[in-house]
């Protein structure tokens, strides 16, 4: 059983793939920064927050930074959980996600890490208030 950081994080689950492995036959540092954009964009989508939404709203999420944690290796064919959440509110215009990957088989967290987002105007490309929906959307 894992013990989420959060009480209901967003889950995927995944089998590690050839492709993702590196020289060394474990999975290549910069596949778990794609996992992070992958299920940052998943949960989104799950509620109903896509390109359209942000295109109506005028306002996109955009990094401002990622913070990457290698806590263990995982090899061909491990299957994994993959957890995220939205954290803290930083001023009006960031917001931090969690994320962390666990071992189905054994349950070892693997890896644990974060970006900070920032809203930014679609027309002025400058950082902005982020619009309610895009927060009340991820606590309903």
């Amino acid at each position: 059983m894992i013990a989420w950081p959060h009480p209901n994080p967003f889950i995927l689950e995944h089998q590690v793939k050839p492709e993702e492995l590196d020289f060394l036959k474990h999975v290549n540092n910069k596949v778990y920064l794609a996992w992070m954009e992958h299920i940052a964009w998943q949960h989104s989508l799950s509620v109903g927050i896509d390109y359209d939404q942000q295109k109506e709203q005028g306002k996109i999420m955009v990094v401002k930074q990622h913070e990457l944690n290698y806590l263990a290796p995982c090899f061909l064919d491990d299957k994994l959980v993959m957890g995220t959440w939205i954290g803290e509110r930083i001023g009006c215009c960031q917001r931090k996600r969690h994320y962390e990957i666990y071992r189905e088989t054994d349950g070892k967290k693997i890896f644990s890490g974060h970006t900070i987002w920032v809203c930014m105007d679609l027309h002025t490309q400058k950082a902005c208030k982020i619009p309610d929906l895009f927060i009340d959307a991820y606590n309903q």
